[in-house]
């Protein structure tokens, strides 16, 4: 009996080894599955990620690429709440709206908020780029921030953009007051996409009035200027009123004007102090404007006295009043870094820059008559 048990205890032991050794083998290959499974995953992933990678690669994946990118819709540097809404932004609006042909420039006084004013008429729009202009190099660079290869691909991504929006797509280019070259190549690139071929409206946004001047498309006909001025005193109001000046903001404007730059920049130190700043940088500027602009004759000197002359009626100064033209006295001024007046590109006149240049200009010739024998 002992010798049965004993065997029947061996069997059940054996059948318990044999029962689990089949469970560690179904167990392996159960974890063996799925290892396999996961790698054949992982390779297929691997290969769907390669053949995207091929596609985005390929022309035809950078042209799609490139069109899509400019279908999101455009936000501006600055958040709606941080905007004031000015009227020159319904003349913008409205240009764009009703856009049929040549390039749009913008130009104005530094600081007078050009940009700002483009951006926010923009804002959520599709079929937007901007890219800056800092040289000779930047349609190059614009090719490669899209991944395009050149003019060719960038046409058709134009062509897929407008045909999806049922109108032709926005290209901003933004030149900064530093730049001083590619003006040449900003024309032709505006007179091929806007003027001979409708693909895109291009807008300029030009932070010197040399830069907007230097345009050049094929003559005025072929260009569209709209002029950024000052704020005016409502806008001026609510611009402040946004830093917090709601009671004061008559002391900011009478201390350093409408130019939307310097009352945030007032803000950010004192009123005192920006004037006093602003007050020495317009002395500075008109005396050097005076004494050293001579590019045909004196130059500077010419304006100014016609600029005082005519201030009473409330009149710039014509480009007859001095031999130099408005681009070489505008490209003198920007490459001095030196602004008391400025070409106006719309009433084609030259004006203070500021009533504290106008000012300024007053004493000091009239401080040079006096001292004249």
């Amino acid at each position: 009996m002992e010798d049965k048990n004993n065997f029947d205890f061996a069997i059940s032991i054996g059948t318990f080894v044999f029962t689990g050794s089949q469970a560690l083998q179904g167990w392996a290959s159960y974890q063996q599955s799925l290892r396999d499974s996961e790698r054949a995953q992982q390779e297929a992933e691997r290969a769907q990620q390669e053949a995207e990678r091929a596609q985005q690669e390929s022309k035809e994946g950078r042209t799609q690429a490139a069109a899509d990118r400019m279908m999101e819709p455009f936000t501006p540097k600055k958040k709606k709440a941080e905007v004031v809404p000015r009227g020159i932004m319904k003349t913008i609006e409205e240009r764009i709206l009703g856009w049929d042909a040549h390039a749009t420039i913008i130009a104005g006084r530094f600081g007078a908020g050009k940009s700002v004013a483009v951006e926010e008429v923009l804002r959520d729009m599709q079929g937007i780029y901007v890219h800056q202009v800092r040289g000779n190099d930047w349609e190059e660079k614009l090719y490669k921030r899209l991944g395009l290869d050149g003019p060719d691909m960038l046409e058709e991504v134009l062509g897929r953009v407008g045909d999806k929006l049922k109108r032709p797509p926005i290209l901003l280019l933004d030149i900064p007051r530093t730049t001083k070259q590619g003006m040449d190549t900003v024309s032709s690139f505006a007179k091929d996409l806007s003027s001979d071929s409708n693909l895109a409206h291009v807008i300029v946004c030009a932070s010197s009035a040399a830069m907007a001047i230097s345009f050049d498309a094929g003559g005025s006909a072929r260009q569209n200027d709209i002029w950024v001025g000052d704020l005016t005193e409502k806008e001026a109001e609510e611009l402040l009123k946004l830093h917090e000046h709601h009671n004061d903001w008559k002391r900011f404007v009478a201390a350093c004007g409408f130019n939307a730059m310097d009352l945030v920049e007032a803000c950010k130190i004192s009123v005192e102090a920006k004037k006093a700043e602003m007050e020495q940088k317009a002395r500075e500027e008109v005396q050097v404007f005076k004494d050293q602009c001579k590019i045909a004759g004196d130059t500077g000197e010419e304006i100014l006295e016609r600029l005082l002359a005519n201030r009473q009626a409330g009149k710039g100064a014509g480009r007859l009043c001095t031999a130099a033209s408005p681009k070489k006295v505008a490209m003198w001024i920007r490459e001095e870094g030196c602004h008391p007046v400025i070409w106006h590109t719309t009433d084609r006149e030259y004006k203070f820059a500021s009533e504290l240049h106008a000012n300024a200009a007053t004493e000091i010739l009239k401080s040079t008559s006096q001292s004249t024998p």
